[in-house]
């Protein structure tokens, strides 16, 4: 590990909280500064970082760590990855793997697949007393779409980076799922027994109709755009008491700016929405940040924007999964703006001076 000064020991305290702000994409440019200088200087800091964005990534509602949790691991890590540099890093090291199975309860996926399924067993308090056993199923960042059949015929596709958590039978006169993450929901008509998609502080009842979700935890904003048929959306506040409520038609998409408050119902072409599911990915007005996102869950790297005016530069066209992320880089690079530094699976975008 390559030593501090008394400025760069300064530094060093303030990372865990310069690292939140960065994965939660709020960091200011001093902080992005101070980064990149720590983010270079040894590998070690790589693996530090790519650990712990790994893991905030990773985060699916209740079951997931919160932001106090992660700072601990981050203590706990750092500690581990300077031990590396003294004579007791073998101990030290046979510690940090009973300390990386306990992540793993928590981490996306296993490196040799792309999709796999979780199943816990519960006691729900209903009618049947009955217990009910839940799977889940979370993607990797770079998974094709994964479609799920639920045991009343619906059909969903899941897109990267995302999870969904489902009874393995339904029982009694509710049909509810959790989702984190995109998902295209294709849903068998009954009118006996509601559909429910619950996301952060939002659900979505419908009884036979298709529609797209786009709500990841770490994102600002959460994206309902209905295909076709009618569904009611609700949005919550902290207290878990109902916002508001309204009912959607086909080819309106509602956005909920979680930061803000801000909503907005318009029409869309729903096609837009769903087109991800043949690997088409189109983007209106877009800022290149919220592009980068995208692109991060589909590709599993990172993508660092040091200028913050430039994170919020707009475009507008398209990009296939089936592109290389260089060649895609090129493309958003038309007017030659900016430098692009490739370092594992790291993309940081310089502006040109």
């Amino acid at each position: 590990m390559v030593g501090y000064d008394e400025h760069g020991k300064q530094a060093e305290d303030q990372l865990p909280q310069i690292v939140m702000h960065l994965l939660q994409g709020n960091q200011t440019e001093e902080e992005m500064k101070t980064f990149l200088t720590w983010y270079h200087r040894a590998d070690v800091n790589k693996t530090l970082f790519f650990q712990l964005k790994h893991l905030y990534d990773s985060r699916k509602g209740g079951l997931m760590p919160e932001t106090d949790e992660i700072i601990l691991c981050w203590d706990r890590l750092w500690k581990e990855l300077i031990s590396s540099s003294n004579p007791s890093y073998k101990v030290r090291k046979r510690r940090s793997r009973r300390f990386l199975p306990r992540m793993g309860r928590y981490a996306a996926v296993a490196a040799v697949s792309l999709a796999f399924i979780i199943t816990v067993t519960f006691l729900i308090s209903d009618y049947s007393s009955q217990q009910i056993v839940w799977n889940e199923i979370r993607t990797e960042a770079g998974a094709t779409p994964h479609t799920i059949q639920l045991s009343d015929g619906s059909i969903v596709q899941l897109n990267a980076s995302s999870s969904l958590r489902y009874p393995e039978t339904f029982r009694g006169k509710k049909r509810e799922v959790h989702l984190e993450g995109e998902a295209f929901f294709d849903i068998h008509t009954d009118k006996r027994r509601s559909f429910t998609v619950h996301t952060h502080n939002q659900s979505i009842q419908v009884l036979g109709t298709r529609f797209n979700v786009l709500a990841y935890a770490a994102d600002d904003y959460s994206v309902t755009t209905l295909v076709s048929g009618k569904i009611l959306l609700e949005l919550f506040d902290t207290d878990h008491e109902q916002r508001k409520s309204l009912e959607m038609q086909p080819d309106q998409q509602f956005v909920w700016n979680k930061r803000s408050g801000e909503i907005r119902l318009s029409t869309v072409d729903s096609h837009d929405a769903i087109s991800w599911l043949d690997g088409v990915y189109p983007f209106r007005d877009s800022p290149l940040s919220e592009i980068t996102t995208r692109l991060e869950r589909i590709y599993g790297i990172t993508i660092l924007i040091p200028d913050s005016s430039y994170r919020r530069e707009q475009y507008n066209g398209k990009f296939f999964s089936g592109q290389s992320i260089e060649e895609i880089m090129d493309i958003l690079n038309f007017k030659d703006e900016f430098q692009t530094h490739h370092q594992n699976d790291t993309i940081i975008l310089h502006t040109r001076k």
